[in-house]
């Protein structure tokens, strides 16, 4: 069961909302520092400016005398009232103004606020912020009222003789609340940012979106023509980043599957081919025995034993097919063992002389440092006896010379004999399953050993590579001293000499 599943919604719509609400959370962080950092700016702001208005307001009531000298009403506490209630044109809303002589208020003005609040109690702090004569301001509780005033007082400077107030402290003071009521203005204006914003957000988004979006509909309309079987247009484009990455990685993928599907029905090609030939022998010999054809003991005989030839011919076949689907598929683990390759070299040459296929000295044999690896002796033995039998068969009778060369961290095993040289375009080829070079058409054989030598060797670790000089043709093989080879389950490795 696939555990591929689908969630909903496209990657503009994630990508509009990652940006909207990335842009909602700036805002209401950048929102909140701002209210709050405009609150303390505003107070900050009105008491400067009631600092500066108490001193003018000091200087009015010490000067009051000289400034109405016929005026006699001014002289009086309710006339003084007069004085302030014009002074609150210049102060900001809300604003009250006191006067204190000895400590109770001789004139007061402004909004219910200032008949609410307690007089000594204002008195009490408004005296300790004046400091040696200075004015001074603060943001404190107003008494008696559960609310914050922003107060500024100062003492009458040096008054006229004709003042009748000797020994005033004038106190203006403002709620904390009303100070603060303008920044709503500026905050609303940040709302109306905070929307355009996010305005341009979301046409941000929209355009990430589609930008991120084009690229992804092109690599799924290749996968959809992947998918459909056709592997023949190449992924093409510009692409940025991990995009490029993706489709790179697809562009492999595709060269790869399209390789792999022609060597696959190349290799059932050659596969129905190969299988054809001894079938129509049985076939053929099969009638012979059953029509009649055959009718002597002698004719039944020959039919029988070419029956039986091509029967193994065909089971030779099948085995060498089912040994490199096991090594191709890699579903196994080799035996690593301590394995002497001279050895091993020397064992595959005293077989081939017991079989007649070479005789003594034909195969010479060199040896160079250590020659001891870290592997698996029968794929090792598979390997050597295959290149040996494909150097005895194709050498054109000329001695095979097989060279072993231990390195500090491979070993190398070289194998060359004489007859046709291989061309330098059957040199990659001829480790193609079934591929056969000009010199072994006329020979028998399946074209699979030397495809079944590269599957092992690659299995183990190492490389093996085909070349040749001047007129000799060589197969060298590396392999590391201990390889890393994969987890695999275990599987028994069917021998493939006669392939």
């Amino acid at each position: 069961m696939s555990a591929l599943s689908r969630i909903p919604g496209s990657i503009s719509r994630r990508v509009i909302l990652s940006v909207v609400g990335v842009a909602v959370v700036t805002l209401l962080a950048v929102g909140l520092l701002f209210y709050g950092f405009l609150g303390r700016y505003v107070v900050e702001r009105q008491k400067d400016e009631l600092l500066s208005q108490v001193e003018v307001v000091a200087e009015q009531v010490a000067g009051i005398g000289e400034a109405f000298p016929t005026m006699g009403m001014m002289r009086s506490p309710r006339g003084l009232a007069t004085l302030l209630r014009v002074d609150l044109q210049a102060l900001p809303a809300g604003a009250g103004i006191m006067v204190f002589e000895g400590g109770e208020v001789i004139a007061a003005a402004g909004p219910p606020w200032v008949q609410a609040v307690s007089p000594e109690g204002l008195y009490q702090e408004a005296a300790e912020l004046v400091s040696e004569g200075e004015p001074g301001v603060a943001d404190l509780p107003a008494p008696g009222e559960g609310q914050r005033l922003i107060v500024a007082a100062a003492e009458m400077p040096q008054p006229a003789p004709s003042t009748p107030f000797q020994e005033a402290l004038i106190a203006i003071g403002l709620p904390t609340e009303e100070a603060v009521a303008d920044r709503w203005g500026l905050f609303r204006v940040l709302l109306l940012s905070g929307v355009i914003a996010l305005g341009i957000a979301v046409a941000v988004g929209l355009g990430l979106g589609a930008w991120l979006n084009r690229p992804l509909r092109r690599l799924a309309a290749a996968s959809r023509g992947m998918a459909s079987g056709s592997y023949t247009e190449p992924i093409e484009g510009d692409y940025a980043g991990e995009f490029y990455d993706l489709a790179s990685s697809m562009e492999t993928m595709r060269r790869e599957v399209r390789r792999s599907e022609t060597s696959l029905r190349a290799f059932v090609a050659s596969a129905a081919h190969e299988l054809r030939t001894p079938l129509t022998s049985i076939s053929g010999f099969s009638q012979a025995l059953l029509d009649g054809t055959a009718a002597d003991a002698v004719s039944r005989q020959r039919s029988a034993a070419a029956i039986y030839r091509e029967a193994g011919r065909l089971r030779r076949l099948v085995d060498a097919l089912l040994t490199l689907s096991r090594y191709d598929s890699r579903e196994f683990t080799p035996r690593l063992v301590p394995v002497d390759v001279f050895d091993l070299v020397t064992e595959e040459v005293e077989l081939l002389q017991a079989a007649g296929l070479a005789e003594a000295g034909f195969v010479d044999t060199k040896r160079e440092g250590d020659t001891v690896v870290t592997s698996d002796r029968d794929m090792l033995r598979q390997v050597i006896a295959n290149l040996l039998k494909n150097a005895v068969t194709y050498g054109g009778g000329e001695p095979v010379l097989v060279e072993i060369e231990g390195r500090p961290e491979t070993l190398v095993l070289t194998v060359s004999n004489g007859g046709e040289p291989l061309r330098p375009e059957d040199r990659e080829r001829v480790f193609e399953r079934f591929y056969r070079g000009d010199a072994s058409r006329g020979s028998e054989g399946f074209g699979l050993g030397l495809p079944l030598v590269k599957e092992i060797v690659e299995v183990l670790g190492g490389t093996v590579e085909a070349g040749g000089e001047g007129q000799r043709t060589i197969f060298r093989v590396r392999l590391p001293r201990s390889p890393l080879v994969a987890a695999r389950s275990p599987a028994e490795g069917a021998a493939a000499n006669g392939a």
